[in-house]
């Protein structure tokens, strides 16, 4: 949902803190932002300028003197039909105040240093709630066409726990027709589950049975069954509706977050693997080895690695050029795969350059015999696209702990052999020897 344009109507905000170069780092960031923005230097302004106007939101500062933020969120809520959310900020670590402001009725907090993409986002949603509710409790024809057109699926129920309005958007999400929602308890529709458990038993309202708390509730990420029984992961942020200081209802607003943790998830995989030959890369193996190297010391194992270097692989790219010398890079890695044990791994470091963890052998007859394979396996040709490419391997050993105690020295001393099996002639390996 977009805020900024939630009802036309540009959302205001109002800054407390005692803190004036706090006040004016969210003055800034806030109108850059696109908010009407006001401030105020201490609780009793701030009581003063919520009396004066209408604000969707309140950012204040825990601890402040005079009033703290506590206390004038606990006025604001007791006199009040409709409060604006409070977002408490603060730089104590003190989870007894933390505690009480969400007793007196803040809907979230941040800690500083704030961080500033955190706060932008914290405070779209909350507003896209606050506006939310208040549609619902006002709820006319123009509420309802705006609601029905929000991307972010909206519900409403009434204070016997029944859903009395549902949005297109969360019809779609949950698989349900309106006339099969209308009058039903939410907990009968709205299953949930947090991420890693099959117990579809989380209460996303749980300020109906806690009348000690009427804050709203936020799931970064929850599991939302559908009516067919699968399930999607949301964003959940559920938020009490009060009249005359009594739970009248409440007001879910949610997200399916399927493409988001999908993005998420290829910016991961970008970042631990090759996009031309799908083998972990350099960022992976430099985060692998130190695994490895632990596991060996913990069971007091030798740890073998093969740094391989292709040999006449640039006459390729400059014969052929840079198309087919993909093409035969793909190729080795799907060669030295195959004749690898799921124990082992190997990743493209770079250009021309691979790498292997033996976790499988930790004997040298076995190494030798993956050396002598690897090179094996890339002395026959490779067709490219009509092309016959010859190439080869010059591979160097380290081994750990007889020559390396960590994973930067060990990876050093495979790329030194290596270098010496060039020296050599190519087509062959070299185990990594200390100078004397």
């Amino acid at each position: 949902m977009d805020t900024l344009s939630f009802q036309g109507i540009t959302p205001s905000i109002l800054v407390v803190d005692d803190d004036e170069v706090i006040r004016l780092l969210l003055h800034q960031f806030l109108e850059g932002a696109g908010y009407h923005v006001v401030d105020a230097a201490d609780g009793y302004q701030a009581l003063d300028e919520i009396s004066e106007g209408n604000f969707d939101l309140v950012i204040m500062d825990i601890a402040m003197p005079g009033i703290d933020g506590p206390g004038v969120c606990e006025q604001i809520r007791t006199s009040m039909v409709n409060p604006p959310p409070v977002l408490m900020i603060t730089a104590l670590d003190d989870e007894e105040t933390v505690n009480r402001s969400f007793k007196v009725g803040a809907v979230d907090y941040i800690r500083k240093p704030i961080r500033w993409s955190v706060l932008k986002n914290r405070i779209s949603y909350i507003i896209g709630s606050y506006r939310s509710k208040l549609a619902l409790e006002n709820l006319s024809t123009n509420y309802e066409l705006i609601l029905d057109t929000a991307a972010n699926g909206i519900c409403g129920l009434d204070k016997e726990h029944k859903i009395s309005y549902i949005n297109p958007a969360a019809q779609e999400m949950l698989g349900y027709y309106r006339e099969e929602l209308i009058g039903r308890n939410y907990r009968e529709v709205f299953r949930a589950s947090m991420p890693g458990t099959d117990d579809f038993d989380v209460d996303c309202c749980p300020f109906f049975e806690d009348t000690d708390s009427w804050a709203s509730i936020h799931f970064e990420e929850i599991r939302l069954l559908r009516k067919d029984e699968s399930c999607f992961p949301a964003d959940c942020r559920s938020t009490p509706i009060l009249q005359n200081n009594q739970l009248a209802g409440g007001v879910l607003v949610f997200q399916d977050i399927t493409e988001r943790q999908q993005a998420a998830e290829l910016i991961r995989y970008m970042a631990n693997y090759d996009s031309l030959t799908n083998l972990p890369n350099r960022n992976y193996f430099h985060k692998r080895l130190p695994q490895a190297i632990s596991l060996a010391k913990r069971y007091n194992r030798q740890l073998f690695l093969l740094f391989i270097d292709l040999d006449r692989f640039k006459p390729i790219n400059d014969t052929y050029g840079h198309g087919v010398g993909d093409m035969v890079l793909v190729e080795v890695a799907r060669r030295l795969t195959s004749m690898l044990r799921s124990s082992d791994s190997v990743c493209r470091l770079g250009g021309d350059e691979f790498v292997i963890l033996l976790e499988s052998t930790d004997t040298i007859e076995g190494t030798e015999y993956v050396a002598r394979k690897t090179i094996d396996l890339l002395n026959d040709p490779i067709e490219v696209n009509d092309h016959i490419c010859y190439i080869g391997a010059s591979v160097g050993i380290s081994v750990f702990p007889n020559d390396s105690h960590d994973a930067e020295t060990m990876l050093r001393h495979g790329d030194i052999a290596m270098y010496k099996a060039k020296e050599k002639g190519r087509n062959c390996w070299v185990w990594y020897q200390k100078k004397n």
